[in-house]
């Protein structure tokens, strides 16, 4: 019995873990991820004000800003894919005949799709981290930290 739902098991674990992971990490109302322009330019509009006060430099605040507005559009990118492939296994799951190795090969897909825009995502975050100075990155640390509750 257990094999017979293998794969939706082995496809859905990745995307829910993964989902989960972000919803841990951003727990609370909007937080659990920018999904369209609206909620891409409230975060960026939240990280500007917190550079303000630690005394960043209009170049950087310029500099992050690109760097985490190209993250976000990408993850809203990928989201959408995602989307339209999970329609693509609904409609593999419920055609006449069941083709298992398409199947797989949409599951390995997908799953190097959503490590690649992880990968990338953090890379942004990363540069964006790099364009601050040490003791910006401190203070932007305390910032984030008082923001969240801790």
């Amino acid at each position: 019995m257990i094999t017979r739902y293998k794969p939706v098991v082995l496809f859905a674990l990745p995307v829910l873990l993964a989902v989960a992971a972000l919803a841990y990490a951003h727990q609370g109302g909007i937080h659990h991820g920018p999904d369209d322009s609206r909620h891409v330019d409230m975060h960026l509009t939240h990280m500007a004000a917190l550079l303000d006060k630690i005394d960043a430099s209009d170049s950087q605040k310029s500099q992050i800003d690109g760097l985490l507005r190209s993250a976000f559009t990408d993850l809203k990118a990928a989201k959408d894919q995602h989307h339209a492939a999970f329609g693509q296994f609904h409609e593999l799951l419920f055609a006449p005949g069941i083709d298992r190795p398409r199947i797989e090969a949409l599951r390995a897909q997908q799953v190097e799709a959503l490590d690649e825009v992880s990968r990338n995502f953090v890379k942004a975050f990363a540069d964006a981290a790099e364009v601050l100075s040490p003791d910006q990155r401190t203070a932007l640390a305390r910032q984030i930290r008082a923001h969240h509750g801790g």
